[in-house]
């Protein structure tokens, strides 16, 4: 299968195939889809795309995508990235199927894929408020470690301030 790069993908069709690295990957749950593992992919060129898998693929995908691993991804679904809050500025994201096939790549890139913006971007209020931002800074106030109750579960909880270095 011929090699795709992030900014190619289209909802169009579900034959794929992409090399990338695992910049980012966590679960969440929402009452929509319940369970999931997001990821967020970036190809050799940085270009970073959000990918999604639901729980009933766990078992056999989740271990195949450890953060900072290049990894070849075939055969997924593309669509619209919506939402309130977007890992990428990509329109598209990746949604895993039942034939989504991911092995180890070849290629090994240490490049991080940072997309580093400067603190007055952020604090002059331009910035897209749905996309979430890379960030680097000093941490100057830390706060105490809470525990809270979110959506009737208890979530740990920890407030700090940032400052640019």
């Amino acid at each position: 299968m011929e090699l795709s790069f992030v900014n190619q993908v289209r909802p169009y069709r579900t034959v794929w195939r992409l090399q990338v690295k695992v910049l980012h990957a966590w679960k969440q749950f929402t009452p929509l889809s319940g369970e999931t593992l997001e990821i967020v992919f970036s190809d050799g060129y940085g270009n970073k795309i959000h990918a999604s898998c639901k729980k009933a693929y766990f078992d056999r995908l989740e271990n195949k995508v450890p953060v900072d691993a290049w990894r070849n991804i075939d055969h997924f679904l593309v669509t619209n990235n919506g939402g309130s809050y977007k890992p990428t500025n990509h329109q598209y994201k990746i949604v895993f199927i039942p034939t989504t096939d991911i092995t180890p790549s070849t290629l090994q890139e240490e490049n991080m894929f940072l997309s580093l913006v400067d603190f007055e971007s952020i604090q002059s209020g331009k910035l897209d408020t749905t996309n979430l931002i890379d960030v680097i800074g000093q941490v100057f106030e830390l706060g105490d470690l809470e525990t809270v109750q979110c959506h009737g579960k208890q979530r740990k909880k920890i407030e700090f301030s940032l400052r640019d270095i």
